[in-house]
């Protein structure tokens, strides 16, 4: 069954995300990065989790986005896009937080390019 939520790329979704090695999940804010020509007759959205370590935020590394605007997501910490970690989530297990502030989707937008070479 599809989802009658409408997301689009940029929205901030929560979304269960796997701990490393698979020992559990936890509920965590994530960006949508895929657009709605894939994921509208899909059952699932390709999300970007975003971290609250702070070792991200201030020591970003490859994939690392900080963004800017948390605060303006209804996020308590400085927050950070984590491209390294893309994952595909069932729709219909999502709600939307928010829509991520232009300037920071920008970021993500480009750090797409260049984790995929595009």
């Amino acid at each position: 069954m599809l989802s009658t939520t409408i997301y689009e790329r940029g929205h901030v979704v929560v979304v269960n995300v796997l701990f490393t090695g698979q020992g559990g999940a936890k509920r965590r804010p994530a960006v949508v990065v895929s657009v709605d020509a894939f994921h509208r007759t899909l059952p699932d959205l390709i999300v970007c989790p975003i971290s609250s370590q702070q070792r991200f935020y201030t020591r970003p590394g490859g994939g690392d986005h900080p963004l800017r605007h948390w605060k303006d997501l209804g996020l308590r910490h400085p927050s950070t896009a984590r491209l390294s970690n893309l994952m595909a989530v069932e729709k219909r297990l999502q709600r939307v937080l928010a829509p991520l502030h232009a300037d920071d989707l920008a970021h993500v937008e480009q750090g797409l390019r260049e984790v995929f070479g595009l």
